[in-house]
């Protein structure tokens, strides 16, 4: 077999499954076969893989997949093929045997039909009772039942400004719903930004312009990235499941599903305390670059250093998986593209992941997790059903 011919293939996106099979079982017979096959790659991409130190980079790769756990783990890459050209993909080759086309993905299983887009609106609740629909597209400005204009909206973004936010007699809040399958961005009337994710609610008050109040408070239930405004006089508190986190001026990520065992708090810039609304007393502080778990059944911190932008990729509309159980992913995808996972191979749901996929189609992202790990999948209209590969 002509594996010169195979890797030109490989590198013009138009090599089969059976072909794929067989670069890949040669390329793994030898550190021979493997020089040749980088070789060829380096020819071919020159410019691009001038400036890569494949020693270091493997020694990087090799430290990041450093068996700690005796977890099965299974690397997935789904990233631009100019970053990878010399480096996590051959590497990725070797440790786990699959090995993903630079330019294209290898079309989804017959048997899979394309995900039936679901255009749900996104939703707010104001202070006044009325219900809104907002699209995540174009520009228009929010009324109450009066007519008064409470927020301009542009383009994803929904702001409550200063001048469309006067002093008041009392604190009222409004609530936005964003569903499953988008992401938005609210500004709240003292400039604090805040970007909610797929399947999140936000509760609020029209405007912190009033005499009563001490802090900035707004409830959370979902995930949302925080980017404060400082006032020292009125710190910020994010209420959420029984949990305060209060800040003064910040960015950082919380994510608190109901159907999540964890209330995670991840710290990007300044400081940040969190602590039980009953239970002051049990509480955790963090600096930059670490992140706060609450068990919620045992009703514990714990604090760890993270890197925080496996954290924030979805507001770039990353999926970065980071030693996520095949269960977990699922559950992250349902959020991300607005579907329903039966999954009828629960032997998978403990299997370990690696990658990173940057606005990939939900069918993209199965398959070429199916590459790793073998299964087939069907989709009819949102709900997915994954099997055994028989």
């Amino acid at each position: 077999m002509n594996y010169d011919e195979l890797i030109s293939k490989w590198l013009k996106g138009s090599i089969t499954s059976e072909e794929r099979e067989h670069l890949n079982t040669w390329v793994s017979e030898s550190d021979a076969n493997l020089n040749a096959f980088k070789k060829q790659i380096r020819e071919a991409e020159q410019d691009k893989a001038a400036s890569f130190d494949f020693k270091n980079g493997l020694s990087n790769f090799n430290a990041k997949i450093s068996s700690k756990t005796r977890k099965r783990k299974r690397l997935i890459l789904a990233l631009p093929f100019a970053a990878i050209v010399v480096g996590l993909v051959f590497l990725a080759l070797q440790m786990t045997g699959l090995l993903v086309s630079p330019n294209k993905l290898e079309q989804a299983p017959s048997e899979a039909t394309t995900v039936q887009k679901l255009h749900k609106n996104i939703t707010i609740t104001l202070a006044d009772g009325s219900t809104k629909t907002l699209n995540s597209t174009g520009n228009e400005v929010l009324t109450d039942a009066q007519g008064n204009i409470i927020a301009d909206k542009s383009i994803n973004e929904l702001s409550f400004n200063t001048k469309n936010s006067p002093k008041s007699k009392s604190v009222v809040y409004n609530e936005i719903y964003i569903p499953h399958g988008q992401t938005f961005k609210i500004r709240l009337s003292d400039g604090t930004s805040v970007w909610l994710n797929a399947g999140s609610k936000l509760k609020f008050p029209t405007s912190f312009n009033n005499d009563s109040l001490t802090t900035r408070t707004v409830f959370l239930e979902g995930e949302g990235f925080f980017d404060v405004t400082k006032n020292k006089k009125k710190p910020f508190l994010v209420v959420t499941q029984g949990l305060e986190v209060k800040v003064l001026g910040t960015q950082f990520n919380l994510s608190s599903y109901q159907t999540d065992k964890n209330v995670s708090t991840t710290l990007v810039e300044g400081k940040v305390t969190i602590s039980e609304s009953n239970k002051p007393d049990n509480e955790i502080e963090l600096t930059p670059n670490f992140q706060a778990n609450y068990k919620k059944s045992e009703n514990n911190f714990s604090k760890a250093k993270v890197d925080t932008a496996l954290y924030t990729a979805w507001m770039e509309n990353k999926l970065i998986i980071d030693n996520l159980k095949f269960s977990e992913i699922l559950v992250k995808l349902e959020r991300a593209h607005q579907v329903k996972f039966l999954n009828r191979a629960q032997h998978l749901n403990n299997e370990v992941f690696k990658g990173e996929f940057d606005n990939e189609s939900i069918e993209a992202i199965l398959h070429t997790i199916s590459l790793s790990t073998p299964f087939k999948y069907t989709i009819n209209q949102n709900t997915i059903t994954i099997e055994s590969k028989s």
